[in-house]
């Protein structure tokens, strides 16, 4: 599989520079996408910004695999005009347009991935009916991956998402945002899966809060795991936290061969995503 330190080219959802409330983000971000050199562009015809969860995922140089974008909380109605059609978005590069389908569903940013691992929730098997073995086999032929480890999902997250809690640091090392405000009874769960994981684990800094935007949904302020990693580019997120400062200095540390890039995401952050959320960054 494509890893984000492979990529070169990054693609947001046009409404990220269209809606009002989201304007002043992008003006921020399109100044650092500049000073860094970072090349982008656009997907016209999307229903919402979070372009990661309904774009195809690169298993190759050409090889992209499209899993069914059809999320269980969007069995609700209030989401379920959300729902981008994949096949009706229009991007300035056709040819990754050309790729193979998967009946499974799966959204992107349940996919923490690596060259040869990826990191998924449970929410999979909510969703994909069958042997677990068998969605486990079938996923790991689909996306290209020798390991493929399951993580329980976070309780008061309704997308379900892996890209919130962890994030793969090459094929053997975890970044495990903190969670000590969960339930004593989930936190013992969730320890257990990530020992199971035998992967090395280092512990990232994150901040639950429990704000919760207009539509009543929980924010993502705080989830500064959720940062975008574009080839030795890292676009870090800041929330105007006093933990901030203490975050960035761990990516920092953690990405010494990369330029980590702060940029003030609050109000992208209000609408439920971050940084990884609101990006599909491939290698072209």
């Amino acid at each position: 599989m494509i890893a984000d330190q492979d990529t070169n080219f990054v693609y947001f959802s046009s409404l990220l520079k269209e809606l009002p409330s989201l304007q002043s983000f992008w003006r921020r971000l399109e100044k650092v996408l500049i000073k860094s050199n970072i090349n982008y562009g656009f997907i016209e015809g999307t229903r919402d910004v979070w372009c990661r969860d309904y774009m195809p995922i690169q298993v190759g140089l050409s090889e992209f695999v499209q899993f069914k974008y059809y999320p269980s909380y969007c069995n609700d109605e209030r989401y379920r005009h959300l729902i981008t059609d994949a096949d009706a978005i229009q991007l300035n590069h056709a040819n990754i347009l050309q790729r193979t389908y998967s009946p499974f569903v799966l959204d992107g940013g349940n996919v923490v991935k690596s060259q040869n691992a990826a990191v998924l929730t449970e929410r999979i098997f909510k969703e994909n009916e069958g042997n677990k073995d068998a969605v486990v086999q079938h996923l790991k032929s689909s996306l290209r991956v020798e390991n493929l480890y399951l993580l329980p999902e976070q309780p008061y997250d309704m997308t379900g998402h892996s890209d919130g809690m962890v994030r793969l640091l090459g094929d053997h090392t975890l970044l495990v945002a903190d969670f000590q405000n969960e339930s004593v009874s989930w936190k013992a769960k969730y320890c257990k899966a990530l020992q199971k994981t035998g992967l090395t684990i280092i512990d990232f800094p994150g901040v639950t809060t429990n704000l919760k935007n207009s539509s009543g949904d929980y924010t993502a302020i705080g989830c500064y795991i959720n940062f975008a990693w574009i080839g030795n580019i890292i676009l870090f997120p800041q929330f105007g936290l006093p933990e901030d400062k203490e975050a960035l200095r761990e990516a920092k540390h953690l990405f010494k061969d990369c330029s980590v890039m702060p940029i003030a995401s609050s109000d992208l952050a209000m609408e439920g995503g971050v940084l990884n959320c609101v990006t599909w960054n491939i290698k072209e």
